[in-house]
This record gives structure tokens, sequence and C-alpha cells, in this order.
């Protein structure tokens, strides 16, 4: 006997059956469409390393020099040096030596600072000579340019001859100062200038250190015209660049002793690198 109503009911649960299992495909292969899709476990964000402490004003001036670090001779300036106008501020027989001659007279080895900037000055009350001393935040790109940009100035320029405002003729000669080890990038050079002083001839000798410790750098100037020491200029140097590591560090300023300078000079002795560099870290 056939039983007609089966065809519909047949029909319904077939519809039923393939409804419910396109319902289960979507559910296993692609899944809610309001879900995010899973792209694996979520891991805590990785704790970022410690900020570098600001080279404020304040802190600058932590980093610089003081009367017992360059010996007992020396006590804070009075002033400019007089010698600064008349020896090394003139006109230059080459562009490149005017170029050079600028950079040192207006102490621009270093470039334009990015933030804060501190200086210090001392005199040596025996022979007259002069230290300068300033320090500031510096972008190191920048900086380590301008170093390379001196040292090429530099050795090009070994002997040239400059022109004072009142028609006075100097010779310049321009020689290397080895700092090896000093800082991040660092350029160094000796400048002599002879001729006229007040009437009389004379010479002047100044020594010019520049220098880079991350993003910290510092210029030193040691000139005088009765002759300076290297090692002076050395000395300070060497505990300048220790100073802005140890500001950049966080760490308290300490002053180097004898025994500690000895020890630095008996390392640099010890090194052997090129007197005009400028090497990036």
């Amino acid at each position: 006997m056939r039983h007609p109503y089966r065809l519909p009911v047949l029909a319904f649960a077939a519809g039923l059956f393939v409804l419910a299992a396109a319902w289960l495909w979507q559910e296993r292969w692609v899944g809610p469409r309001s879900a995010a899709p899973v792209t694996g476990k979520t891991s805590a964000a990785a704790p970022s390393a410690p900020a570098a402490p600001t080279l404020t004003g304040t802190r600058l001036r932590s980093a610089l020099l003081g009367k017992g670090d360059l010996g007992g001779d020396w006590a804070p300036t009075d002033g400019a040096a007089t010698w600064r106008d008349g020896l090394l501020k003139g006109r230059a027989d080459r562009p490149e030596c005017q170029e050079l001659l600028d950079a040192v007279y207006a102490e621009d080895l270093l470039g334009e600072p990015s933030g804060a900037t501190a200086v210090e000055s001392f005199d040596d009350t025996e022979y007259g000579a002069q230290v300068r001393y300033q320090v500031g935040a510096y972008r190191r790109k920048e900086v380590d340019a301008k170093l390379r940009h001196i040292g090429q100035l530099a050795r090009v320029c070994r002997k040239f001859t400059s022109t004072g405002a009142s028609g006075e003729t100097y010779g310049v000669r321009v020689a290397p100062v080895r700092l090896p080890g000093v800082g991040d990038a660092r350029q160094a050079l000796r400048m002599t200038v002879s001729g006229e002083v007040d009437g009389e001839q004379g010479e002047l000798t100044l020594d010019v250190a520049a220098l880079r410790v991350g993003d910290g750098a510092a210029l030193l100037t040691h000139g005088g015209l009765y002759g300076i020491d290297t090692d002076t200029t050395r000395h300070a140097a060497q505990l300048a660049a220790q100073r802005l590591r140890d500001t950049l560090a966080g760490k308290p300023p300490r002053s180097a002793g004898p025994s500690e300078q000895a020890a630095e000079e008996g390392q640099q002795e010890r090194h052997e690198e090129p007197a005009y560099e400028a090497n990036p870290a």
C-alpha cells in the first residue's frame, strides 16, 4: 500500500539534514562571524629598558671639571684670555684653513647642541695658561660628522698664515694630539700661532680636544703664551670622558687622584691609535 505523505516528510527531513551539516561546517572551519581571528597565545609585553638619565643643566654641571682636578696651580678664571681675540681671530690665506681657524676661535668643534650645556674655565696662576671646558647634550651622528670634518681640515692645514684685525701676520701650525681610547669618538689637535704679541715676538700654544660619549659631548681648550703641559690636556680629556660616562649612567661625580691619573696615563701609553679620529659607537 502506497503512503503518499511520506515523500514530503522525507524531503523535509533531508532539508533539515543539509542545513544542520552546513551549520556544523561553518562553526568548525569558519567560526562565528563576530569572533576575532585567533593568532596564538597572547604574551605579556616585554619590560622596556630603563631610560637613560636626561642631560639636564643640573646633571651636566656635575660632569664639569673642578678646581682640584687640574692641580694646585689652577684656579677659577678671572675672564677670557686676552690672546683669544688677538691671535685666534683673523683671516687665513686659504678657505679651508679659515674654516678651521674660525671653528677653533668660536669653540665650534661639536656643532649645535640638542639640549642643555654647561661651561667652566680655569687659569694657571703660575704660567698664565687657561683651560676652558664645556659639556652638553648633542646628537651623536651630527657630532661624529663634525669631528670627522675637523680632522680633515686639520690634515690639510698643517701650516698656513693668518692676518689679524690690525694687519699683523701670524704663522699658524697644526699638529695632532693623541687621545687614544678617550670617549666613543674624539678629535684633538695642537695649534701654534707665532707673531708679534704686545709689541714682542711671541707664540701661543693651544690644545683643542673634542670628544663624545653616548649623547653627550665635551670640548676642552688649553692654551697659553709661555707653553703648556700636554699631560694636563690628556688628563683633563680622560677625566671629562669618565665624568660624562658616569653622568649618563646616573652615577655621582668623582675626582681622579694622582694614582688614578698615573694609571690612566700608563694605559694611554700602551695604545697605538691614529691622532685624528672620529669613531662612531
